[in-house]
């Protein structure tokens, strides 16, 4: 896909940079944080002036620091045609005798890390069902890397609300990106709009109606509307002593965006989690972003491997507010 080779060719050219700035190839490396550590790093993010050294991937690394790299056998679950078999992307604890499903697109791929390791610990049996820019919103949207409606999105949708329906687990973890392309809008911005949205999200939690399931749905993120700032990592390596010129910042838009998320899951009887508090501070109206959190006991993490789209790493380290977050659905 053309978003891994950008990814590829990315990461080959910040390991240059890499050598060239002096920053260390090997990577602090911690257990997931407490709420209490979170929270703490989170609020002194902004503080940060200057790339750290012990930095978790290290700068050359956090474009390939994503979920396949801990877990290869992810690779088949990241479906690029309409169809993909639950039976064969079986992660969690393989011999649970309770079963979550995480569906979604690239939010799902990167939120994987946290939710598998939740899954091990609490002895679950995990289904992931991802496909790239498909969100599980029953809306048609465009694909901006093939300059055409996403057909296959919309087959993808049918077919997984269909499997999960059968598969009747305990848990369905939904998760995506807004997208505001529609697919009869020809690529423009805008043509979808968060009423919309939230219309086809409440569609789509309706549509997951098997027994015994309990749904969620975990937010977005705040990706970047900047140029320049939608690479993070290319930021960071041209401003290693001034980081802070790389962090994003909240949008009404977005806000507006999360409110139908949210909105759809409460009409739908549907837990939402917002996720912002673990990544931005709301010591700035609107909320601030860091590309790097954490501090120098714990190390430092890069949070993004792209814009709105966390590295395994912290998404590891998310593990545990993440699994409080879930333990009313488990």
């Amino acid at each position: 896909m053309i978003v891994r080779f950008v990814r590829v060719l990315t990461a080959t050219l910040l390991a240059g940079t890499a050598v060239m700035l002096g920053i260390s190839a090997s990577a602090a490396s911690s257990g997931p944080g407490s709420a209490s550590q979170v929270a703490a790093d989170v609020a002194s993010s902004l503080s940060i002036k200057t790339l750290p050294s012990n930095l978790s991937p290290s700068l050359a690394k956090a474009q390939a620091d994503v979920a396949t790299l801990g877990t290869p056998a992810l690779s088949k679950c990241d479906a690029t045609g309409t169809t993909l078999s639950p039976s064969k992307c079986v992660f969690g604890d393989k011999r649970g005798s309770k079963t979550m499903v995480l569906w979604g697109d690239s939010h799902a791929f990167m939120w994987f890390p946290a939710v598998n390791a939740i899954a091990k610990a609490k002895h679950w049996k995990l289904v992931a069902l991802i496909e790239y820019g498909c969100p599980p919103a029953d809306i048609s949207v465009w694909n901006p890397f093939t300059k055409a409606p996403y057909k296959a999105c919309d087959t993808f949708r049918k077919n997984m609300i269909a499997a999960i329906n059968k598969l009747n687990p305990s848990l369905v973890i939904v998760t995506e990106s807004f997208s505001s392309m529609a697919a009869s809008g020809g690529g423009a911005s805008n043509t979808i709009t968060p009423a919309q949205w939230q219309a086809a999200l409440e569609t789509t939690l309706k549509d997951l109606h098997s027994s015994k399931m309990k749904k969620l749905v975990i937010g977005s993120t705040v990706l970047s509307t900047t140029p320049g700032l939608d690479v993070p990592v290319l930021c960071l390596a041209a401003n290693t002593s001034s980081i802070q010129t790389c962090t994003i910042t909240d949008t009404a838009a977005q806000q507006a965006q999360r409110a139908a998320e949210s909105t759809a899951a409460k009409a739908e009887s549907t837990r939402y989690i917002n996720v912002l508090p673990w990544m931005c501070t709301s010591a700035t109206k609107p909320m601030s972003c860091s590309d790097i959190i954490g501090d120098s006991s714990g190390g430092y993490k890069v949070v993004y491997y792209s814009t709105g789209h966390i590295t395994e790493t912290y998404s590891l380290w998310l593990s545990t507010v993440l699994g409080a977050a879930l333990k009313p659905s488990l």
